[in-house]
């Protein structure tokens, strides 16, 4: 097990206190077996794709706070620098706000940043959808 990279759990929902979404992160050490907390979202939310890129920790589109128990769908990407030792916003999604999709890394070089596939989820709309898009993390542009 200690030669196994960690589990990570990234953002989400929480009953807790007010409840909504969270920007917490963290890291189970499978050698250990203890959590550590990471580096921090910079936008707390929940139902985004989360992977790991060439290393790195993605989080891409989700469902951010709104007012009450509204939540508002986002086209964000951030990604957990490894020089700086925090989240870096990179460019928005082109296919606009995505929620409850999921993110598989490609196996590429024809990125700066790496490439990732985003599965089905829901659109700004709530709408259900069976699309499956090609992400380039540096410039945010999708192609189905």
């Amino acid at each position: 097990m200690g030669t196994l990279p960690r589990l990570v759990v990234c953002g989400g929902y929480s009953r807790a206190g007010d409840g909504g979404a969270v920007s917490e992160i963290w890291g189970l050490n499978l050698a250990t077996m203890r959590w550590k907390a990471m580096p921090a979202l910079l936008c707390a939310r929940s139902g985004h794709a989360c992977c790991a890129v060439r290393g790195a920790l993605v989080a891409l589109g989700g469902a951010t706070p709104g007012s009450g128990i509204r939540r508002i769908s986002t086209s964000r990407v951030e990604m957990l620098s490894k020089k700086k030792g925090a989240f870096v916003e990179l460019p928005p999604l082109s296919c606009s706000a995505i929620y409850a999709a999921a993110a598989i890394t490609v196996d590429e070089s024809h990125s700066a940043l790496g490439q990732v596939l985003l599965l089905g989820g829901r659109d700004q709309d709530n709408t259900p959808t069976s699309s499956v898009r090609l992400v380039d993390l540096a410039t945010g542009v999708c192609t189905p």
